[in-house]
């Protein structure tokens, strides 16, 4: 079990360094090609502060809490086991047979009743269980993990319960008063149930239903398992009854999109059609609805007060990968990019919820980092905000596009949406913030152009060179264009901020130039000193295309060829790394659709969908599968939606926003020829459902609530 909130404290205390200071020599030694002493000077600086400690920080990891262990009391072995998940009412079950008993549990974790509800059954006839709260197995190699990355093992303070007739376990992280706590009770039993031990038999039932929740507790001093256990005691004792309530939040949500695509007939069960689809070496229809409809459920269980960290929700193992935290340039932003299209628009908010409870860190970033107003977003956060993470190899201080990338979907929330009110009062206040940071940030080159130094392209480093620290990252230009053109456009639009409005089309009017490099291909960073590096896993130059394709590269065909160019270059010379991270895959996708390459869209759709997923249609990493991880649940489905329509707002003269152009099937690859969905959202608040046969259009409808001006593209 695992809650969205559970990490272990390690390193909540350690603030940001005081780079501001530092800054213009840090920056003199990347002008001067010196970008190694650079990255070595914030390492330096680290240590001064910290007693000569060079460590590298890690955010802190998710923990999984506890495994609810249930042991079925066999009378003639165990055959026939089979197990499903239903996506649309998130319930999952097992059946097993057992001599003349058809054994089976089902389990979902409830949205309305904030416990996981597991029912118990033996087809009419009586069964015995004994049930226990436990940790999940703690290796030597986990142990070497948490000392190895965080130089300690969690140490934990065991609580006695006061709760009767319920099993607890209460946990205290040493030293701070706050941590978990368990609680499992039986809730209805048809036979007999005894409490022994921190343990549960029950004896000769049919059914039993069982109730267990999972509590964060900040302050375990305050904290009662007897009230616990009453309000899970005073849920209603019915399995179908918690699972209707259930059901009526997330079926509903689940269920405003629905896609069905054209197929040859192929295996019913999951697991034999995952074996057909990889055998075939090219997935079929039927396999991409499948992880259409899979990375849509894992996105949407995933998102609650928060939104999903690299692993979702999950964390099975106490080495969690990269600490499951939120990895801000690119992990997170690929896992929510399918929600507003979806038109799952509640989980989104939880995107919202969490950049705005980490704002007082992203303030203090800014200022002790950079000496800048407004907000930074580092690279990677957890608990807290404060950026932390970072090393000579990887020098994530220096990224500063954060803030900007995450004021495209508070943008964006509002083009789907049509909320003004959204608008005004979260996302431009957000956006705002982000746009002060440039505003103190950017210094001018000897042209008058804005020079982003230091600067750096996720995790790449130019050929020859030794350190990723760099001038002018495309995307770092990519980010500041699009942060102040939507500025613009959103506050012309509903006539505000004129005064503010000015300046931030004199910043965008200094904006460096995209460059194009020898090959033909969109160079990484925008300066001339740096050799392009395709054998990467990120494809960050590509920003601007990753959500529609902006104005200035509709225009200029050398531009559009150029990031074509990039993508097809990337996919031939990635060598040391095909087949690590799979959301680069989805990046290139999405230029690609916006750029109508359908060709392409179906490459990188069947790189993973041959290559990234586990028999459960669960996402990985890595190609494989290997190293679960949830980004390209959200990504996929994105890809999908966005190859079969899209929606740009087109601008009058003033800059305000007059109508939206609607491109119908604009880049559908070989493997969608045909297909029906409904209830796609688009920007303008427009809803489309559509069918088509043989990649041409059949039949589509727009739904216009706000009664906007549009037109369609072909």
């Amino acid at each position: 079990m695992a809650h969205e909130r559970l990490v272990v404290p390690f390193n909540q205390g350690i603030e940001p360094i005081g780079m501001a200071p530092r800054l213009p020599a840090i920056r003199e030694l990347i002008a001067a090609g010196r970008e190694a002493e650079a990255c070595n000077t914030i390492v330096d600086l680290y240590r001064q502060e910290h007693d000569g400690d060079d460590r590298l920080v890690w955010t802190e990891p998710f923990f999984p809490a506890a495994e609810l262990r249930i042991a079925t009391e066999l009378a003639d072995g165990c055959a026939g086991y089979r197990r499903s998940l239903d996506f649309e009412n998130g319930e999952a079950s097992v059946q097993f047979d057992d001599g003349d008993r058809a054994l089976a549990r089902r389990v979902f974790a409830s949205r309305t009743a904030q416990a996981c509800v597991i029912q118990l059954e033996s087809g009419g006839l009586a069964a015995n269980y004994e049930l226990s709260l436990g940790e999940p197995l703690y290796t030597e190699a986990d142990a070497e993990f948490y000392r190895s990355h965080f130089y300690a093992e969690p140490e934990f303070v065991a609580h006695a319960s006061d709760a009767r007739q319920a099993v607890v376990r209460i946990r205290e992280f040493a030293g701070t008063g706050a941590g978990y706590a368990t609680v499992a009770i039986v809730a209805a039993c048809d036979g007999e149930v005894s409490f022994a031990d921190a343990k549960v038999a029950i004896r000769a039932a049919k059914t039993a239903l069982i109730l267990v929740s999972l509590v964060v507790i900040d302050d375990l001093a305050a904290f009662s398992a007897a009230h616990e256990a009453s309000r899970l005691s005073a849920l209603p004792a019915a399995y179908e009854r918690l699972l209707r309530e259930h059901a009526s939040v997330h079926q509903e949500r689940y269920s405003r999109i629905s896609l069905q695509l054209q197929d040859d007939a192929l295996p019913a069960d999951d697991e034999a059609l995952w074996a057909a689809g990889r055998q075939s070496g090219s997935a079929p229809a039927s396999f991409m609805e499948k992880i259409f409809n899979a990375g849509r459920y894992e996105i949407l269980s995933s998102c609650g007060g928060l939104p999903p960290n690299l692993q979702g929700v999950w964390a099975g193992v106490y080495p969690v990968p990269w600490s499951s935290d939120y990895t801000q340039n690119g992990n997170v932003q690929t896992a929510i990019s399918g929600l507003l299209p979806s038109g799952d628009f509640e989980s989104l908010l939880s995107y919202f919820d969490y950049q705005e409870a980490n704002l007082a860190h992203y303030r203090e970033n800014s200022r002790r980092l950079f000496g800048c107003r407004g907000i930074h977003i580092p690279s990677r956060t957890s608990a807290g905000g404060y950026d932390i993470h970072f090393s000579t190899a990887y020098p994530m201080l220096f990224w500063t596009a954060g803030a900007a990338w995450a004021a495209h979907f508070y943008y964006d929330y509002w083009l789907y949406t049509g909320d003004d009110e959204f608008f005004r009062t979260r996302a431009l206040p957000f956006m705002k913030e982000a746009a002060l940071f440039y505003e103190d940030f950017l210094i001018p080159d000897a042209d008058g152009r804005w020079l982003f130094i230091p600067s750096y392209s996720p995790e790449n480093t130019p050929m020859h060179r030794e350190s990723s620290a760099t001038v002018n990252a495309t995307m770092d230009i990519a980010v500041a264009k699009a942060l102040f053109t939507n500025l613009i456009v959103g506050c012309r639009t509903l006539g505000l901020e004129d005064e503010p409005v000015e300046k931030w089309e004199d910043m965008l009017a200094k904006m460096p130039a995209y460059q194009v490099n020898e090959d033909g291909a969109l160079k990484e960073w925008a300066a001339p000193q740096y050799a392009d590096n395709y054998d990467h896993r990120h494809a960050s130059q590509l920003y601007m295309l990753y959500y529609d394709i902006p104005e200035e590269i509709r225009r200029d065909r050398a531009l559009y060829e150029a990031c074509e160019t990039t993508y097809r270059l990337k996919r031939e010379r990635k060598k040391n790394e095909q087949g690590t991270m799979a959301f680069g895959l989805v990046q290139m996708g999405m230029a690609a659709a916006h750029l109508q390459d359908a060709e392409m869209v179906e490459t990188m759709l069947q790189s993973m969908a041959n290559n990234n997923y586990y028999a459960t249609f669960a996402s990985s990493h890595d190609y494989g599968p290997s190293l679960f991880n949830a980004d390209i649940s959200g990504g996929v489905p994105a890809l999908i939606l966005e190859a079969i329509a899209q929606s740009s707002p087109v601008t009058d003269p003033q800059g305000r926003i007059e109508r939206y152009d609607l491109r119908l099937l604009p880049a559908l690859p070989a493997s969608l020829h045909g297909g029906e969905l409904q209830g796609l959202r688009l920007r303008g608040g427009f809803s489309l459902d559509i069918s088509w046969r043989n990649g041409v259009v059949e039949a589509y409808v727009v739904h216009n609530p706000f009664d906007r001006k549009y037109r369609i593209v072909h």
